[in-house]
C-alpha cells in the first residue's frame, strides 16, 4: 500500500528536476540555502524556477532581492445556505467533521467560517441541496524574474487556516509554468517540518536536500524530515549550515545521516558575509562570491549538477 501510496505522489508531471529544500525545524537555513542554489544555477546559465512553498512565512523573495506581482488569487469553498430551501434537518452539521456546521432544533444551521476545512461534505450531504458552492480568498501566487531565476511563491492570506490548500496552488502553479519549457530546474523552498504542507511542497520531488544544524535540536529534528522523505520514496541529502558554530556536533548530526541511509554532502561555515547579503536583499553567491560560505554553496552546487541535472 505505501508503494501504491508513494507511487502516484512522486509522479512527474513535468519533465525538468524537481529538487526540495526542506528542514526539520525553522531557523536552520532552509530558505538561504535555496536561493542561493537558484542563483548560483542560474550564474552557471541555468534557468531555474525557484518556488516559495512556506506560505505562512514566505521570505524567499526577500533574500533573491526581488518584488513579486500578484498572479493568482487562491480560493476555497465555503456553504452558502439557501434558507428558503433548508429543511433544518441537520444532515450537513452531522456530515461536517470540523464542526464548522452546528445544527440547534428548531433553527437554520449555523455556520463557523473559521472552522471550516473547504471539504464539501455539507453540500454532499445535503438531501434538498440548499447548499451552494461559495467561495473566498485564502491566499496569493506571487512571481518575479531575476536574471536567469524565475521566483513564484504562495502566501496564506492573515487571518486564514487553509496554507495546505494555498502551497498545492503555488506548486500548481508551478507546474505549469515549468511545462512550457521554461526552466531547466525546480528549487522548491518547502515549510519547516514535517507537517501537511511539507508533504504537499514535496511532492513529485527527485531530490531533498535536509538543512539542519550540528545541534541536539538539529539533529532531532534531522531525524524526522529523513524518515518522513523516506517514506514518500524521495532520496535526500544532508547539508549542515553554521557547521563550526560553537559546541558543534557535525558527528551527530553524520550518525543520524547514516542511520537514515543518507549523507551530509556540505558543510557551510558560519560567515559575516551572509549577514551583510541579507542586508542588502541580494544573494550571498552575488553579493560576496568570495566568501566562505559562498564558496561551500558554489561547491555544493557543482555536485547537485552532477547528480541532478545530468
Amino acid at each position: 500500500m505505501i508503494s501504491d501510496i508513494t507511487s502516484v505522489f512522486n509522479r512527474k508531471t513535468v519533465d525538468v528536476p524537481v529538487m526540495a529544500v526542506t528542514g526539520g525545524k525553522g531557523g536552520t537555513g532552509k530558505t538561504t540555502v535555496a536561493v542561493n542554489l537558484a542563483a548560483a544555477l542560474g550564474m552557471k546559465g541555468y534557468r531555474v524556477l525557484l518556488v516559495d512553498a512556506d506560505v505562512d512565512s514566505p521570505t524567499a523573495a526577500i533574500v533573491l532581492g526581488v518584488r513579486p506581482q500578484l498572479i493568482q488569487q487562491v480560493e476555497a469553498f465555503v456553504p452558502t445556505i439557501v434558507e428558503a430551501e433548508c429543511g433544518e434537518c441537520g444532515k450537513c452539521a452531522e456530515a461536517c467533521r470540523a464542526h464548522a456546521l452546528i445544527q440547534i432544533p428548531g433553527r437554520k444551521p449555523m455556520f463557523f467560517d473559521d472552522l471550516c476545512s473547504g471539504c464539501e461534505a455539507c453540500r454532499l450531504a445535503c438531501p434538498l441541496r440548499a447548499i451552494e458552492r461559495g467561495s473566498k480568498v485564502i491566499g496569493f501566487v506571487h512571481r518575479a524574474v531575476r536574471d536567469n531565476v524565475s521566483y513564484i511563491g504562495g502566501e496564506l492570506k492573515p487571518n486564514e487556516t487553509r496554507s495546505a490548500q494555498v502551497v498545492a496552488a503555488t506548486k500548481d502553479a508551478a507546474f505549469s509554468y515549468a511545462g512550457r519549457d521554461s526552466c531547466d530546474v525546480m528549487i522548491v523552498d518547502t515549510p519547516p517540518g514535517t507537517h501537511c504542507n511539507v508533504v504537499h511542497s514535496l511532492r513529485a520531488a527527485d531530490l531533498a536536500l535536509a538543512v539542519t544544524e550540528p545541534t541536539p535540536l538539529g539533529t532531532y529534528d534531522l531525524s524526522l524530515i529523513l524518515k518522513l522523505a523516506s517514506i514518500l520514496g524521495i532520496p535526500c541529502k544532508v547539508v549542515v549550515n553554521r557547521a563550526d558554530m560553537p559546541g558543534h556536533d557535525n558527528d551527530a548530526v553524520a550518525d543520524v545521516a547514516r542511520s537514515s541511509k543518507s549523507e551530509v554532502i556540505a558543510d557551510i561555515p558560519v560567515d559575516r558575509a551572509l549577514f551583510e547579503s541579507y542586508s542588502a536583499g541580494e544573494p550571498l553567491v552575488t553579493a560576496h562570491p568570495d566568501s566562505l560560505a559562498a564558496r561551500s554553496i558554489m561547491k555544493l552546487t557543482e555536485l547537485l549538477i552532477q547528480q541532478l541535472m545530468r
